[in-house]
């Protein structure tokens, strides 16, 4: 190969001082194959190994895919069971801490889990006592009453 000057170039191995022969270019070129030749054959075997599985459970997986969408759909309705048995967990303690607000008990962690949405819908003791007896003596109907001032 020709370079810019004119001159042939010529490729030279860099070593730390010692010339490089060419028998020690061919015990390098019989230990590289000797260490390639193996990872090779097992990676060939692998990827072989690999090809043929699949190609072997793809059909299977045509065949029982409607198996496997029965399981997931079941399997996703169970969590999705278990979020609304969750969701239904917290509106019954929720519902026991109101009531047990509304007839003075007021400590514990129950109370304190639902404080905020008790504050939060304004409805206290002294609302329920006021519309429990606007409701026993009352006599007008239930959408007369006006519940704007509280």
């Amino acid at each position: 190969m020709e370079n810019p000057g004119g001159r042939r170039r010529r490729d030279i191995a860099i070593t730390d001082g010692e010339r490089t022969t060419g028998s020690s270019v061919v015990a390098a070129t019989v230990a590289a194959v000797a260490v390639v030749g193996p990872l090779f054959g097992l990676m060939s075997f692998s990827f072989v190994a690999t090809v043929t599985l699949f190609l072997i459970a793809s059909p299977l997986l045509l065949i029982f895919a409607p198996a496997f969408m029965v399981t997931v759909a079941v399997l996703v309705s169970a969590m999705v069971g278990v979020g609304v048995a969750a969701a239904m967990w917290m509106m019954g303690i929720a519902a026991l801490v109101c009531c047990g607000r509304e007839i003075g008990i007021e400590t514990g962690l129950a109370g304190r889990m639902v404080e905020s949405v008790v504050r939060e819908l304004g409805y206290g003791r002294s609302r329920y006592l006021r519309d429990k007896s606007e409701d026993s003596y009352s006599t007008s109907s239930p959408s007369s009453r006006d519940y704007s001032s509280s």
